[in-house]
């Protein structure tokens, strides 16, 4: 139970190539990694599937001109037993819905953050800075990459969200919370996510992942 979201950035075609290849490369190194691994490994793994994937964007941005400064966000969350393990580098979010509230699992590698953080502005504030799309780490702009990690228990019921900012960038946890709270199946609140997201701009690629536990 491994869900993985990942926004590309870079020019042309870069960043669909950035995404696909950090996902790619942190699959094979995670399932090459489980095969001799526990749970108590499972952050550990996460880590260095995270490193693995930053190698493979780095290098692959190194050699050709068409790919360079490209990058990757990624949120990868892997579910074990009674428990939601979170790895993540950049603003991509994951979120757990329970009992009609969401609790954000990961904080933004992004500038506005680290203004919140600093006490130099609000959280509503950030939501609307014009530099709230600057992302202050992210998959293959260094050699080396820090990865965030943390762990939550699970409570039946409860539904798992990854996404891009494309869709949390538009939305209140609120109105997503909303969504959330309907009495329909998991695919159509992702749908009415999607479609809530493009009636505010729809400016960003908007990609989600919805578990229910």
């Amino acid at each position: 139970n491994l869900y993985l979201v990942a926004d590309g950035m870079g020019g042309c075609n870069a960043g669909e190539v950035a995404s696909s290849s950090a996902i790619e490369a942190f699959l094979a190194h995670f399932w090459k990694e489980m095969k001799h691994a526990t749970v108590d490994d499972m952050l550990d793994m996460m880590t260095g599937a995270m490193s693995a994937a930053n190698k493979e964007v780095y290098t692959k941005s190194n050699s050709a001109r068409e790919f360079a400064e490209m990058g990757t966000t990624i949120v990868a969350a892997a579910i074990r037993e009674d428990k939601v393990y979170v790895a993540h580098v950049g603003d991509s979010r994951a979120y757990l819905f329970r009992k009609r509230e969401m609790i954000p699992l990961t904080t933004d590698h992004s500038y506005v953050m680290e203004l919140v953080k600093m006490g130099n502005i609000t959280k509503e504030e950030a939501a609307t800075h014009p530099k709230r799309n600057v992302i202050t780490r992210a998959i293959g702009i260094r050699n080396t990459v820090e990865t965030d990690t943390s762990i939550y228990p699970l409570k039946e019921k409860d539904i798992l969200l990854l996404c891009t900012d494309g869709l949390c960038g538009l939305l209140k946890d609120e109105e997503m919370a909303k969504i959330l709270n309907k009495r329909t199946d998991l695919e159509r609140k992702a749908e009415l996510l999607v479609a809530e997201a493009n009636k505010k701009g729809g400016f960003d690629n908007i990609s989600l992942i919805l578990v229910q536990i």
